[in-house]
């Protein structure tokens, strides 16, 4: 059996690079003004909504991080008491002991 006949595409021929085709000419009746001047063609429309004060964070953000925490910590003992686990365990006293001194004043 002879050997299989192998085809391959050829390479096409590398192309010119780009003529540089000199200077732009400007056109007689001159540049049209949007290429002249910067800005806006028409001013920009009235606002009809109102402009709504910026958001108002709860607090600074040791607060925030701090509320975070207990209510992490009440999750957790929310979970433990749900699972059955008693209130009287080593965890669920050191959770009450981080609650009490996170307490807010």
């Amino acid at each position: 059996m002879p050997a299989p006949t192998i085809y391959s595409r050829p390479t096409p021929a590398p192309l010119a690079p780009p003529v540089n085709p000199g200077p732009a000419v400007v056109p007689p009746a001159g540049l049209s003004p949007l290429l002249t001047e910067p800005g806006p063609v028409f001013p920009p429309p009235q606002r009809a909504i109102p402009i709504y004060p910026s958001l108002q964070l709860p607090g600074p953000v040791g607060q925030q991080n701090m509320r975070a925490y207990r209510n992490s910590l009440l999750d957790q003992q929310w979970q433990r008491e749900r699972s059955g686990i008693s209130p009287g365990s080593e965890r669920s006293r050191e959770i009450q002991q981080q609650l009490n001194q996170t307490s807010p004043r």
